[in-house]
């Protein structure tokens, strides 16, 4: 071992690898062209897989969800307007200088039918304080016509979707029916105030906005509301704002995170990192076999030279660090090119790949029609590590074969 570490150290057996890499171009061409390829296009492949589901988790907290929720005991188990949270109470915590709290909104929700002169919809009656919900998401500027509820009682913001499917323009009126919290059915005329287009395709075509005062009079609340929706200052701090609200509301209510209400989500965003390595395996076992490839041709051209310096005392160690040097200069070539590839072609892609063809479909599964790819920052050094550690592998099977020659069987090698 010795032997080998101080020959890596010798600058002649750098040059000598170096000159090596280069005595065969075109086979040294293929090799690095391959493994730039192959980097390259894996570094776009994850940026813009990344990138589709950072939107998407980006659009659900910013169109809904909100960072982090609360909401009364048993609202996992039984959600509706039978579990409900006093108003005040929370209302105190959040106003305390929670650390890494931005806005806050409270929502009233409940199931119900909203009806036209030439339809009905099963919708979600969802009522808001319009300043609060304007600082927690993206409904007021989603509205395309019409006002963000604008003055008056029994204003509604609706979907366009849900516009189309009951047949109604800003300034008609629709009818909601639900159960207020006695359980018996009330209904109530709302005037649409606007219309508001989102890419989340279930809030666009079954959602119902109302003003939280009259969402309270119509369903008989007092001063109680169904949920607290929060919005942390940075993506990064939700989780210790989760536990933060934990700690200080009374106990037996329930905080949960975007990952808790949207499970499907983090699953994706969990099995992109499994996926990440999968690809990995692929791309660089076949990266191995190639380095192989060139070096043990390589060994079996120079059969004769290495016979020849074995017999004027070359060390085995030594011919070991040359040939490890040789297939990291390969893959630092290799390398380098795939990132020059990869990163050129994310900023090629920067203004995001126009997926509007297919958006009626997308929509349905909350994906944007345009996706930005995202490489988020040092995802390049796992795999450019990963390389590295496989091109040191790689050399090991043509080195032993190498070290392995008998000078006399190798000099009168043709």
């Amino acid at each position: 071992m010795g032997e080998f570490l101080r020959a890596l150290a010798i600058p002649s057996t750098w040059r000598m690898a170096v000159r090596n890499v280069f005595r065969n171009g075109r086979r040294t061409a293929i090799v690095v062209t391959a493994i730039a390829i192959g980097l390259g296009g894996l570094l776009v492949a994850m940026a813009v897989n990344y990138g589709m589901i950072v939107q998407m988790v980006d659009i659900a907290i910013e169109s809904e969800l909100g960072h982090v929720q609360i909401h009364g005991a048993g609202w996992a188990a039984k959600p509706g307007i039978e579990v409900r949270l006093p108003d005040a109470g929370v209302r105190e915590v959040l106003e305390d200088d929670l650390a890494g709290l931005e806005a806050w909104a409270p929502r009233i929700r409940s199931e119900g039918l909203a009806s036209s002169t030439r339809g009905n919809v099963g919708v979600t009656l969802v009522a808001i304080d319009p300043e609060r919900e304007a600082t927690v998401t993206t409904l007021a500027d989603s509205v395309v016509s019409g006002a963000y509820f604008g003055e008056g009682r029994r204003r509604a913001v609706i979907g366009v979707r849900l516009a189309n499917r009951l047949h109604v323009e800003v300034g008609d009126k629709i009818v909601v029916a639900t159960q207020d919290i006695a359980g018996d059915m009330v209904g109530e005329a709302f005037r649409v105030a606007g219309l508001f287009e989102s890419v989340s395709m279930g809030l666009e075509e079954r959602t119902v906005f109302v003003k939280l005062g009259d969402g309270r009079r119509m369903l008989g609340f007092d001063q109680e509301v169904s949920e607290f929706v929060l919005v942390a200052t940075r993506d990064e701090d939700a989780a210790a704002l989760r536990t933060a609200v934990e700690s200080r509301t009374a106990k037996g209510l329930e905080v949960k995170g975007w990952w808790d209400l949207r499970p499907l989500l983090q699953y994706m965003v969990d099995a992109m990192s499994q996926m990440a390595w999968t690809v990995y395996a692929a791309i660089f076992i076949a990266m191995a076999f190639g380095i192989a490839n060139v070096l043990l041709m390589s060994v079996y051209e120079r059969t004769r030279e290495i016979g020849i310096l074995s017999a004027i005392g070359m060390k085995p160690g030594r011919l070991v660090a040359t040939l490890l040097v040789e297939s990291l200069c390969l893959t630092a070539l290799g390398v380098a090119a795939g990132l020059a590839i990869g990163f050129g072609g994310v900023e090629l892609l920067a203004d995001g790949i126009d997926l509007s063809r297919w958006s009626e479909g997308l929509t349905s599964f909350g994906v944007p029609s345009t996706i930005i790819p995202v490489l988020p920052d040092g995802e390049w050094k796992i795999p450019v590590v990963v390389a590295l550690v496989t091109a040191i592998l790689a050399s090991l099977w043509p080195a032993l074969r190498a070290v392995r020659t008998r000078p006399a069987d190798a000099v009168r090698h043709v």
